[in-house]
């Protein structure tokens, strides 16, 4: 028997859980292949669709970081511990670690190309929303010289998206399942602050609401709805 330890931010993927009991041992792949089957959606959270760890999640065998060790082929003795803790900032030994969500990693890693050159960063974030910084790109204007609705809209939207995973410690797979926007005024020439507050997230999900600002002025407002996968 082999016991997983599961973090806060990622028990609502095992019913509220916080120690796991698994059969499977050996290594610790054949443990993971067993919360996959038996906790699916926790699962999903820490392996991506290719079966590799998601670069966000630590895993920690007897307190030994598996990506030192073997990564999944880690040998896993029965009686041992598994840990899972989110990306954290500081040492390495999960004791002395304090988890620090990174937007600008989760921005980085699971948004299209395209997404990533309308130059969006991270400005901040909370437990149930996160702020979002669209600069000023003279390819971004249409024609009259003012920002696009479309990037607008993709700023809001991948706003969602951090603040949902603000909120659950990390990125999970999700899906836009409503997107609504009304535009204010212009933008011209200058950055915009994008804030996404979560006004309801529960198990399968989400809902947002979005304000768009430049220069302290509100130029655009929208609401999201999405599908937690």
């Amino acid at each position: 028997m082999v016991t997983v330890l599961v973090p806060g931010p990622l028990r609502t993927e095992s019913g509220g859980a916080s120690r796991l009991e698994v059969d499977s041992g050996g290594t610790l792949r054949a443990v993971l292949d067993e919360v996959s089957r038996r906790w699916p959606r926790l699962g999903r959270r820490l392996r991506d669709e290719r079966g590799e760890l998601r670069r966000y999640v630590n895993v920690y065998v007897d307190g030994e970081d598996c990506r030192m060790l073997d990564g999944q082929e880690t040998p896993v003795p029965s009686g041992a511990e598994v840990q899972v803790l989110p990306s954290v900032a500081g040492g390495s030994a999960p004791a002395a670690a304090a988890e620090v969500f990174d937007g600008d990693r989760v921005l980085a890693e699971n948004f299209a190309p395209w997404v990533l050159e309308l130059g969006l960063s991270v400005a901040e974030t909370g437990p149930d929303w996160a702020t979002l910084r669209l600069p000023w790109s003279d390819r971004l204007a249409r024609e009259g010289g003012a920002l696009s609705g479309q990037a607008l809209m993709a700023a809001a939207d991948t706003a969602t998206v951090i603040a949902v995973s603000a909120a659950r410690g990390g990125f999970v797979p999700m899906t836009t399942v409503q997107l609504s926007t009304t535009f204010q005024r212009p933008v011209l020439g200058s950055d915009v602050l994008v804030t996404a507050r979560l006004t309801k997230l529960g198990r399968t999900m989400a809902f947002a609401d979005i304000t768009m600002t430049a220069k302290g002025t509100l130029v655009a407002h929208a609401t999201t709805v999405y599908a937690l996968l």
